[in-house]
Parts: C-alpha cells; sequence; structure tokens
C-alpha cells in the first residue's frame, strides 16, 4: 500500500497561489486538468501549464529522480546515461529530452554525494541549453555556485531544482510547451529507467507503487505534447508521442483502489497534509511489457 502522506510546505504567496488551484484542501475535491486534487503536489518542484484552459501538473526532473532513490540503490554509475553520447544530439528534440535526461540524473547523482560525476553532468545540461538556445532559461548564476557547494546534499539539490524551475518558467512565458514537455518527458523515462532497472523480488511492491505514482505524469506530459503532433513538422515529437502513447495503454494494466481521506489542515505551521491512500497492483507479465518499453523508450532518446 502506497500512503500519500505529503506535507505541502508554503508561504504567503504560495497560500495565496495554492487557494486559487485548490477549492480547498479537505472536504469535497474538484479536478483540474484531470488532475485529482488530492495527488497534486504544489510545491517549488512542481510546474504547472495551462493548456485550452486545463490546468497541468508537471515534476520538476530532480523530484522525479528522488521518487526512486530508495529503489536505486546501491548506486550504479552504469545505469546514468553516458556523456559520450552528447555529441548525437544535434537536433532540438534530441537537447530539449536529454536536458531532463541529464536532469534526473543529476538528482539521483547528488543525492547520491557522486561530486566528480555531478560536476560533469552539469556541464552536459549547460551545453545542451546552450546549442539549444535556452541557456538564458537556466539560473546559470546559481549553478556556478553548485561546485563551491559539492559534498552539500541538500544544497546541490536545491540549486538543481531552482535552475529547472527557472527555465520551466521560461519556457512557459515563451509558449514554448513542446520542450517543456519534452524536458519533463525524458526526465520522467530516466525516473522509470532507474526504478526498474533496480527491481527485485524484494522491492516488487515498492517498484509497484513507483510506477502508480509516475502514471499521471506520463498521462500530462502526453497531454502537453500532443497539441505539437505532427509527423511532418515534428517527426521525432511525434514518434515519441506514439511511444509514449503505447507505455501509457499498458500501465492501464496497473490496479488502482483509489481511498479519499480528508487532509488535515495546520493553520498555524502554514501546513496540509494530504491522508488520502492509494493500493497499487500489477501481475509480472505486465510489469515485464512494461519494462522492456521502457528500455525501448529511453534508448530512443538517449541514442
Amino acid at each position: 500500500m502506497k500512503v500519500l502522506n505529503m506535507r505541502l510546505q508554503y508561504d504567503l504567496l504560495a497560500l495565496v497561489l495554492t487557494t486559487m488551484l485548490l477549492a480547498s484542501c479537505g472536504g469535497d475535491m474538484q479536478e483540474i486538468g484531470e488532475i485529482p486534487q488530492d495527488e497534486m503536489i504544489v510545491t517549488e518542484k512542481t510546474s504547472n501549464f495551462k493548456i485550452d484552459n486545463k490546468v497541468f501538473h508537471l515534476p520538476n526532473p530532480v523530484q522525479i529522480s528522488m521518487l526512486m532513490k530508495d529503489i536505486a540503490i546501491p548506486y550504479n554509475k552504469d545505469a546514468l546515461s553516458p556523456i559520450s553520447n552528447l555529441e548525437n544530439y544535434s537536433t532540438s528534440f534530441k537537447q530539449a529530452v536529454n536536458i531532463g535526461v541529464y536532469g534526473a540524473d543529476l538528482g539521483y547523482i547528488a543525492a547520491n554525494d557522486k561530486n566528480q560525476e555531478a560536476l560533469t553532468h552539469l556541464g552536459a545540461v549547460k551545453k545542451l541549453s546552450e546549442a539549444l538556445d535556452v541557456s538564458s532559461a537556466f539560473d546559470f548564476s546559481a549553478l556556478e555556485k553548485f561546485g563551491s557547494n559539492v559534498g552539500d546534499k541538500e544544497k546541490m539539490l536545491s540549486i538543481i531544482t531552482g535552475a529547472y524551475k527557472s527555465c520551466a518558467s521560461f519556457l512557459k512565458e515563451e509558449n514554448r510547451h513542446d520542450l517543456a514537455g519534452l524536458m519533463m518527458a525524458g526526465a520522467m523515462i530516466e525516473g522509470l529507467h532507474f526504478t526498474l532497472s533496480f527491481a527485485n523480488s524484494d522491492n516488487k511492491q515498492v517498484v509497484i507503487d513507483q510506477l502508480g505514482a509516475q502514471k499521471q505524469s506520463l498521462d500530462n506530459v502526453i497531454l502537453v505534447l500532443n497539441p505539437h503532433y505532427s509527423r511532418t513538422n515534428a517527426p521525432e515529437l511525434s514518434s515519441l508521442v506514439d511511444m509514449l502513447v503505447d507505455l501509457q495503454a499498458s500501465l492501464g494494466g496497473l490496479q488502482t483502489n483509489y481511498s479519499f481521506k480528508e487532509s488535515t489542515v495546520d493553520e498555524a505551521n502554514k501546513t496540509c497534509t494530504i491522508n488520502s491512500t492509494n493500493t497499487f497492483r500489477m501481475n509480472d507479465a505486465t510489469l515485464s511489457i512494461i519494462t522492456g518499453k521502457v528500455a525501448k523508450i529511453r534508448e530512443h532518446i538517449i541514442s
């Protein structure tokens, strides 16, 4: 059983924004952009995109990597996307989607205090952002502090998270939802890759729970990318969407039993604790199919 017991912390401004997004923290829940409100996490680690009057929640690449941090043990450098592939990323599609891949890798690396790998992957993100002409979107003034904070896990993760938040905000303001969606798609697939690569008989239920946690993210990434689907004008993006839709169909085999419990609001500490629970189940055959499809999509992305 997976217990959604997450604390949403916010200052006064965030409280106002959250109030606009959530009809109420407890009580009857409403849907925004097909996202159950009690499952929506609104923090500095997330981005919300409004398309056709619907709000879609996309997690930060670091958030994605942190979801599987406790599964992907012990640390395995070979599980990372190879930096040697960087020279192959010459199209805007490859550059955007692999900024997300390397971002998820960065979160995994920083969480495991691997200093040299962190600096190397950070350099790859910078190079791709410059090639994509979105380097101004990243807060590289903050990223320049990364090297001096190597070894400080919390600070490193904070810097990476802030950088991707800055990029997502820039792309949203410029209406480049296609690039934002591709980055989040890359990060999501890399997170699933980590989760499934470390699956074993002892942590099978935890892996299934993580697949359940990422299912809504997959749905939202597809919805954000769909308006840009064009076999003629965006063949690479369109091929990825086709593969994601195929994965989405397989995740339909994930059985979910959702139980709503009223959220607990602590006005004094400005926190809201979500007490709802989800139970996920999946048979071995479906899990094997999903594992193969994620591996295929990742190879398509990083090759």
